[in-house]
This record gives structure tokens, sequence and C-alpha cells, in this order.
């Protein structure tokens, strides 16, 4: 009696032709995802739809079709929408370098402050078409998340720092601390882009605002 080989359970079989006509069997493995690797499949599917198809749009079920995963899959990774949104966020601010700008003699500190903001606006404009409402979503975020991205953005904002470091020694500024004016500033940014999100705009209108708290601080 002839005997048919078999594919063994739980392995993908390729047919291959032979010289008797029958198929020979191949054991193929399948590669399984590591969990570094799903997440990172689940934050390029969500960059892709939440510039595409929008934030509020884009469903956990939109995202497990895109990777391969059920809804309840994308939730063992993160727990919301949310905090997909501030892994991208995190990730996008920690990656930016801002540029070393030659003044001329004479130009003050507040107006390299002035330059950061002016570059930091435009890294935010691809973001703030993808989440105008990014304020709302932050509200959701855990004190772990938050924690985290308010190191990242205050690595970022070292260069505003030490312009206010060296501005105060120089008598531009007030003296103050430090941190406490980095943050003042910062706010003033943010109340900026809060302001455009609803009157329309891009994110270099909101540095005027930082203009204003520059002068508030000088000396």
């Amino acid at each position: 009696m002839q005997r048919h080989e078999g594919a063994r359970p739980g392995r993908r079989s390729s047919g291959r032709a032979t010289s008797r006509g029958r198929s020979a069997v191949v054991n193929i493995p399948c590669k399984r995802r590591s969990s570094q690797e799903t997440r990172e499949a689940v934050l390029a599917a969500a960059r892709r739809l939440f510039f595409t198809k929008g934030f509020d749009q884009t469903t956990l079920a939109d995202l497990g079709g895109e990777t391969g995963l059920s809804a309840r899959g994308v939730i063992l990774h993160f727990e919301t929408k949310a905090d997909i949104v501030a892994a991208l966020l995190i990730r996008d601010y920690g990656e930016r370098r801002p540029p070393v700008v030659e003044r001329p003699m004479g130009s003050t500190h507040a107006q390299r402050i002035l330059d950061f903001y002016f570059w930091n606006a435009r890294q935010d404009a691809a973001n703030f078409i993808a989440f105008p409402a990014i304020w709302a979503v932050s509200a959701r975020w855990s004190a772990a998340v938050e924690a985290e991205m308010n190191a990242v953005l205050r690595r970022m904002r070292e260069p505003v720092r030490q312009e206010l470091t060296r501005g105060m020694a120089d008598g531009e500024f007030r003296g103050m601390d430090v941190q406490h004016a980095d943050e003042t500033i910062w706010q003033s940014y943010q109340h900026g882009l809060r302001a455009i999100s609803v009157n329309g705009g891009t994110p270099a209108l909101a540095v005027p605002q930082v203009y204003k708290t520059l002068e508030l601080l000088s000396a």
C-alpha cells in the first residue's frame, strides 16, 4: 500500500514536485513577533492611521486589522489610544535636536529663545494636524506616562534653560528660578497652541505668546 507524507501539526507545508511525481513536504517554521516588534508594528500603524483617518475616527479594531491583532491584542500592549499617542510623542520629542544657529553679534538671549520656539513650532506642525485635541488626550494619560513625557520635554528644552541662565547673569532677565522660568515660557507656548486649535492657524502663531512672556521676564 502506498503511504503519503503529511505535514506535522503546527507547521506550514509547501509542496514541491519530485522526480516520482509526488509532492515532498517542506516544513517551514512560523516566526513569531516579539513583544517589542508587536509594539513597533502598532505604533507604525497608529501613526499612519492617525494622520490619514484621524485620531478620533481610528479604533482599536482598525489598529488590530493593520497589525494582525484583535482589539484585545492591541490593549495588551497599549491600554488606550491616548497611551499610543503618548508613546508617539515621547519618541518624537526625544529625537528632536535643536539646530545650532549662529546669531550676529549683539543678539540677545531672548532672541535665541525665540529661535528655539520657532524651530519647535516647525517640528510641531505635523503633530498639530494629527492631534488637534492633544490636550483632551493628555488628560487621560497615567501619572507614569505624564512623568515620562515631562522628562523628555525638559531634556528638549535644555537650550532654553542655558539661555535663561546666561541672560540672568548678563542682566537681561530678572533673577529667578531657571526651572520655573523655563516652565512659564513653555506653558505660554502651550496656551498659544490651544488658542490656535480653536481659531485656526499653525504652531508658529503661538510663538508671540512666548515673546510676551519673555518681556515679562526681562530685567
